[in-house]
């Protein structure tokens, strides 16, 4: 993983909101001295819909930092097929080094580095992604 951006770490940060929250079921959590907050924004209307995901990272303390993670899904017609899926990250305060030595160690820690191909074949389609977005705004 060499930035926010990169491919590796969104699997790596999959993989750990999956260890640390599966399923999404608390909005906040704390994990190695990191509180995790989530929150979804969604809109939908008879011919479209959009879902937000908003991950806040902080760490507290004399080195401390915090990081926002946004997944965005867009989707479309009565079958609701998946048009677009957007993702980013971005530092908001505190040192870059800091934020990525944090994310470095918990893809030691898990062994991220061994089951990241294997992510790749596990993670969800698109439309399976929607779909649980769809059945946990009807909850």
């Amino acid at each position: 993983m060499k930035s926010f951006g990169d491919p590796a770490f969104f699997r790596l940060f999959d993989l750990l909101l999956g260890l640390t929250n599966p399923g999404l079921k608390r909005s906040h959590w704390k994990h190695d001295g990191v509180e995790i907050e989530r929150e979804r924004h969604t809109a939908t209307g008879p011919r479209h819909g959009l879902a937000i995901d908003i991950f806040t990272l902080t760490q507290q303390g004399r080195r401390g930092w915090s990081m926002m993670v946004i997944k965005e899904y867009w989707w479309a017609g009565e079958e609701s097929k998946a048009l677009k899926n957007l993702r980013w990250a971005r530092p908001i305060n505190g040192q870059r080094g800091d934020i990525l030595s944090w994310l470095r160690k918990q893809e030691s820690k898990i062994g991220a580095r061994s089951f990241i191909e294997d992510a790749n074949v596990a993670e969800d389609s698109d439309e399976e992604q929607l779909a649980a977005i769809e059945d946990n705004d009807l909850e």
